[in-house]
């Protein structure tokens, strides 16, 4: 029982961490964005000036919804097994070149970008519950 709790634990201190992590850079980006702004203020010779600050801007929050949309269906499929099935059944009626590129996107995002947010919080987490050294 004490290794459960030891487990939930460590899981709650991930998400803690990973969303502390997660607020951190955005204080980073909007401090990034700042910066920018007063360099390129600076220089009017820039002249991609709008589009570098978009670009800034919006980072990360596209990949913030494909992300919890993904772990959404996984705890989804946890709780309505049956409905996730559906949805399986769903995707599978769709033409192969629609699920390769969808996948692909979705590795790139999940793969790329989120694991590299997260992975190292879970992995302090895990071995916090495990018990290892810190």
């Amino acid at each position: 029982m004490l290794a459960i709790i030891g487990a939930m634990a460590g899981f709650l201190t991930t998400v803690v961490e990973g969303v502390t992590g997660h607020m951190r850079q955005k204080q980073e980006l909007k401090k990034a964005v700042m910066e920018n702004r007063m360099r390129l203020a600076q220089s009017d010779s820039e002249f991609n000036h709008e589009w570098e600050m978009k670009q800034l801007e919006n980072a990360g929050w596209k990949d913030d919804v494909l992300f919890f949309a993904w772990i959404g269906f996984f705890i989804w499929s946890g709780v309505d097994p049956e409905g996730a099935a559906e949805v399986i059944r769903a995707w599978e009626n769709l033409p192969d070149w629609f699920l390769q590129i969808t996948f692909w996107v979705v590795a790139a995002v999940l793969g790329v970008k989120k694991i590299g947010d997260y992975l190292p919080s879970a992995i302090r987490g895990l071995r916090d519950a495990a018990g290892g050294p810190r």
